[in-house]
């Protein structure tokens, strides 16, 4: 059953670390919220440099122990019914991580993602590992989260792609260049980016950038469908006109043609994408893979 919900990503701005950071991050978080506040919005993400810049390992919070990182964003998941993925330093054992928590619309906490593989700097400046990809079920559809240096490691992204989720949430003071797109189309998955360098995008996946945003209104927003069958066109571009023919504006395909694929969306209220994809024995992209890797061994 079609499942749209309106993603939002907050674009960062403050250069480096000075005088009264807290207050300065928070300020800016303000001014977005200011701008998202009773829009609809279902997902919002923020940069890691909410965490990075706003707080100090000293100051690192925690569900138990939340500060004013913690309560800006339950506040604002509450007052607008929504889901955010929100960078900070979160204690937990005592151990400090760089995390993303992922706080639902009754500002409870449904989980966090804590970022594999820090860098020399962190490791140095008290910052501990986390244990990898976490896949978090929430009202905006089944999330995980990248944090800055993770982005170059292919063995996280590959162990997203085994959860399946809806979103990626890349929280990053830099862009990631073609890897953003590369993590979309490889984990089947919306990647939604919010950085403070170049642009923030949210990416389909087939790796297409919907909107971006800078320094100029600094929230990109996008509406996507999360009900939705990844496939490659080969052996199922054929059955396209029948579905079409049969569910009408209630059926999307969208073909990429330089990739070969195509994503299916359900627009309809009483069938899922993947049950048309059954109805009409289409083959989902991974299944088609494996065959070439099973004549590997013939």
């Amino acid at each position: 059953m079609a499942r749209f919900i309106n993603i939002a990503t907050i674009h960062f701005q403050i250069p480096e670390h000075g005088n009264d950071d807290q207050r300065k991050v928070l300020d800016q978080f303000h001014e977005a919220e200011s701008m998202l506040d009773d829009t609809g919005v279902d997902l919002v993400v923020t940069c890691v440099g909410m965490g990075s810049i706003g707080q100090t390992v000293t100051q690192a919070e925690s569900a138990k122990h939340p500060g004013p990182m913690f309560n800006a964003y339950r506040d604002f998941a509450m007052h607008n019914k929504c889901t955010i993925a929100g960078s900070i330093k979160l204690e937990d054992g005592g151990k400090i991580y760089n995390a993303l928590v992922f706080i639902g619309p009754d500002g409870e906490l449904l989980g966090d993602y804590r970022k594999t593989f820090i860098t020399n700097r962190e490791l140095n400046n008290g910052i501990s590992a986390g244990s990898g990809a976490t896949a978090v079920d929430t009202p905006a559809g089944r999330l995980g989260g990248v944090i800055c240096f993770d982005l170059n490691f292919d063995e996280l992204r590959d162990a997203y792609r085994m959860l399946r989720p809806d979103v990626l949430c890349f929280s990053c003071m830099l862009h990631g260049g073609h890897l953003q797109r590369n993590w979309a189309y490889q984990c089947r998955c919306y990647f939604a980016s919010a950085c403070k360098d170049n642009t923030s995008n949210i990416v389909d996946p087939h790796g297409r950038v919907l909107n971006s945003a800078n320094f100029y209104g600094r929230i990109a927003w996008a509406r996507v469908n999360l009900d939705r069958f990844y496939m490659h066109q080969d052996g199922n571009n054929i059955r396209f006109p029948e579905i079409r023919r049969k569910y009408g504006n209630k059926v999307l395909v969208d073909t990429a043609p330089d990739l070969g694929t195509a994503v299916m969306y359900s627009l309809a209220d009483e069938i899922s994408a993947p049950e048309m994809a059954k109805e009409f024995g289409l083959v989902g992209i991974d299944d088609y893979l494996a065959v070439s890797r099973q004549n590997l061994g013939r």
